[in-house]
């Protein structure tokens, strides 16, 4: 019997530690963290008070588990700068979510999230970080048709919304910038999980004096009300697990595979948006997603990375 089980599950860790394991963790965690953001959202919570103590909280749960933070042979300035740079823009791409969610929706944030791996290609691409590919450009033209024609049918059915419409389509961008500066500047010889914990906490110290600013200081005693504390412990344990596994993607996959975790969150969280919370999709919800399908089909037949993979 043991003989079964054993090699059983040796198999699941094998694949939960390879890329494309890693990668369905990641999005899944994506998916949950926003669903869990749109609950926030319903409760009339202080988002980016909820932002940044969700990353704050996150972060010192990580920073306990390793017992500080290594800084290998980079150096203690490298991995702040390093960590205020990723901190920063994980805070921005995630504020700008958080912020419109309830206007436009938890499923059309989904969707959005399929873009990161086109902007992770083409950004390196204006920077002659990466060489230029017609048919990937081909690929990220239909990807943007589709989400344009997403946007705008949603916006005539809700003009009001217009606005908040626009922020969130820059989402991608903001995560795809993010994407790639972890790569380009990988403090060498500094952990995954170490540099999970010194971003959280370095985008949380980013977002507080905003969310105070913005909210004021009483904020915080409304995210630590039932139930809200229940919704936010959740968000900082899914935190904690979607950024350790999130970094270990980055160190072995590299940033455009790793950016494909949106593809996977836009899969699990527009349904369960759907189905789990009754949002109602706009007209063009179908035609966009076939659209954004065969963009990525045709962006992802590629599979040439502009940075390769970052040394364990």
């Amino acid at each position: 019997m043991t003989s079964h089980v054993q090699p059983s599950s040796h198999a699941i860790r094998c694949f939960a530690s390879s890329p494309l394991g890693l990668l369905l963790v990641v999005g899944s965690l994506l998916a949950i963290s926003l669903l869990l953001s749109k609950i926030a959202a319903g409760l009339q919570a202080p988002m980016l008070t909820y932002l940044a103590l969700a990353m704050g909280g996150s972060g010192l749960v990580l920073m306990l588990i390793t017992r500080g933070v290594r800084v290998g042979s980079a150096g203690m300035l490298a991995v702040l700068v390093y960590s205020l740079g990723a901190g920063g823009l994980m805070a921005l791409g995630s504020a700008v979510g958080y912020m419109t969610i309830h206007e436009v929706g938890a499923a059309f944030i989904a969707l959005v999230l399929a873009f990161p791996p086109m902007f992770t290609w083409l950004l390196p691409l204006v920077l002659k970080l990466e060489r230029f590919d017609a048919f990937r450009l081909l690929g990220l033209l239909i990807g943007l048709a589709g989400g344009a024609f997403l946007a705008v049918s949603k916006g005539i059915n809700a003009p009001t919304d217009m606005g908040a419409l626009l922020v969130a389509c820059t989402m991608p961008m903001i995560l795809a910038a993010g994407n790639v500066f972890r790569a380009r500047y990988w403090p060498k010889g500094a952990s995954p999980r170490e540099l999970a914990s010194a971003m959280l906490i370095c985008g949380a110290l980013l977002t507080l004096p905003f969310a105070i600013y913005i909210e004021g200081g009483r904020a915080f005693l409304a995210v630590f009300q039932s139930p809200m504390l229940v919704v936010l412990t959740v968000a900082i344990m899914t935190f904690v697990a979607q950024y350790v596994s999130l970094f270990r993607l980055q160190q072995v996959a590299g940033p455009i595979y790793l950016s494909q975790i949106g593809s996977v969150a836009a899969i699990v969280g527009s349904p369960v948006a759907v189905l789990a919370m009754g949002e109602h999709l706009p007209d063009g919800f179908v035609v966009a997603t076939m659209l954004i399908v065969l963009g990525l089909s045709i962006f992802q037949y590629r599979t040439a990375m502009p940075f390769t993979a970052i040394s364990s």
